[in-house]
């Protein structure tokens, strides 16, 4: 006989220093997606958990050099089927003299005000979550409640944009595309324990932009910087290129980039309306380690801002002597990282034409464009029942969400609704911080929380999908 949410919950509670365990093991192998340590064992681990499971399984590489993206098919004979995301990858390290504890120990220590916490790379983003859902998952399972066939796709590459993801999604869009719906679930509450549920996400175009001096005449390797005041620095020249894509106020200014921006519907004004009674800013800064905007303006003004412009942002700048001291060098090239957020209707091609044609425009034919793979924006409505259910969800948790519209951040779902035209659903208890940082950390208490919601979301959703 099937388990209610409550009976659930509590096998939750009685196996909770078990799954907590299991999240430890997990986390403690590397699974760094730049530079492939720990990939392949990270997966076998995700793949056996699929098969201890009883489901169908299996890897996928797009090709030699990707990374695997791990796949299964758990069908408990329903008549309704979710896909569900999860990312087994996580960030570089960094300087480990930054961090407290060993990235990869798995540490459980207390701070205030959380108590108990998890320090772990990929604690917050997005690794520990994952391991829960498929804990939660497995909960229903053994109680005999789990109450939608399941589809597993678990990327190896979602910190690198690789291509298998969204190269198996293509082989296999038949099968897929029946699926009723699609989740990616996370820990979503802010701080102060509200749960932020989003309903869509920016598009992300990622670029190096490169000068060198060959192109006109210059330095083919490093000379002296006497010889600044005759030979032109590529340096020089890619910083007077960039900075034509923004104005003094860092607002895009590339020649036709807000051609194809829609615009916030009136379903989406709706939300920012009632988001911005609630939103904390202060929180948000505090949270972020800043100190203020750059822009001013009411709640709504910001908010709306934040999910329906594009902006344009210079993650990096390569060139020349960077080390301690002094080296007196003219470089021979120089190169900027730079990522264009983007949001309904833009797209990637057109975006990186603009740019080029912009820069063509002003006389910088010579600065080239490296590409790397890209994120399209993503969008559901707020109407679709897994939407309904990530949100009564954490409401039957005692949890008023906060329900976003979009977000500025990026992420494949658009293989989801773009290309299967399958909606999906983000949302769930738990908090975490300084994802990509040091010291990244979830607190134990919402990793417990955050299975349950899984429970609540699953069956949320097969009370609203049988309604639809």
């Amino acid at each position: 006989m099937a388990a209610t949410i409550e009976e659930l919950h509590r096998a939750v509670d009685r196996s909770w220093s078990k799954h907590l365990e299991e999240t430890r093991r997990l986390l403690r192998v590397p699974s760094v997606s730049m530079t492939g340590e720990g990939i392949q064992e990270s997966a076998d681990m995700f793949e056996d958990f699929l098969a201890s499971m009883g489901a169908k399984h299996g890897q996928f590489r797009a090709d030699r050099k990707s990374h695997p993206l791990v796949h299964g098919h758990l069908d408990v004979g329903s008549d309704r089927t979710v896909l569900l995301y999860g990312m087994y990858d996580v960030q570089p390290v960094g300087n480990l003299d930054d961090w407290d504890y060993p990235p990869f120990g798995a540490t459980i220590t207390r701070q205030k005000p959380y108590g108990e916490i998890l320090i772990n790379r990929g604690a917050y983003n997005s690794k520990a979550s994952l391991s829960g859902t498929l804990l939660a998952v497995k909960t229903m399972l053994d109680g005999d409640s789990l109450p939608v066939n399941v589809r597993f796709l678990l990327e190896g590459e979602e910190e690198c944009g690789g291509r298998s993801l969204p190269e198996f999604v293509l082989k296999n869009r038949a099968a897929l595309s029946k699926a009723d719906s699609a989740f990616a679930l996370d820990y979503s509450e802010n701080s102060k324990g509200v749960p932020q549920i989003c309903l869509g996400l920016k598009g992300c175009v990622y670029f190096d932009l490169i000068s060198e001096g060959r192109t006109r005449g210059g330095p083919t390797a490093e000379v002296h910087s006497s010889d600044a005041v005759w030979i032109e620095s590529p340096v020089w020249r890619l910083v007077h290129a960039i900075s034509t894509m923004v104005d003094e106020d860092q607002q895009p200014t590339i020649d036709g980039l807000w051609d194809e921006v829609r615009g916030p519907t009136k379903e989406d004004l709706r939300l920012v309306k009632k988001l911005s009674k609630v939103f904390d800013g202060r929180s948000y800064l505090s949270d972020s380690g800043v100190e203020r905007f750059k822009v001013k303006g009411s709640q709504e003004k910001l908010l709306t801002k934040y999910m329906f412009e594009p902006s344009v942002n210079i993650d990096g700048l390569i060139s020349g002597y960077q080390e301690e001291g002094t080296k007196t060098v003219l470089p021979p090239s120089a190169t900027a990282k730079i990522d264009i957020r983007i949001v309904p209707n833009m797209t990637i091609e057109g975006t990186r034409k603009k740019v080029m044609d912009h820069l063509k425009r002003r006389g910088f034919s010579d600065i080239r464009m490296k590409n790397y793979e890209d994120y399209p924006w993503s969008k559901i409505d707020s109407s679709v029942p897994v939407a309904k259910a990530c949100i009564e969800a954490m409401e039957y948790h005692g949890r008023e969400p906060e329900v976003w519209p979009m977000i500025a951040g990026s992420a494949p779902y658009y293989v989801f609704d773009e290309v299967l035209g399958v909606p999906w659903g983000s949302a769930g208890l738990g908090h975490g911080g300084k994802a990509h940082s040091p010291n990244e950390f979830a607190t134990v208490e919402g990793m417990k929380r955050f299975e349950k919601s899984v429970v609540t979301i699953f069956w949320k959703y097969r009370e609203h999908a049988d309604k639809a």
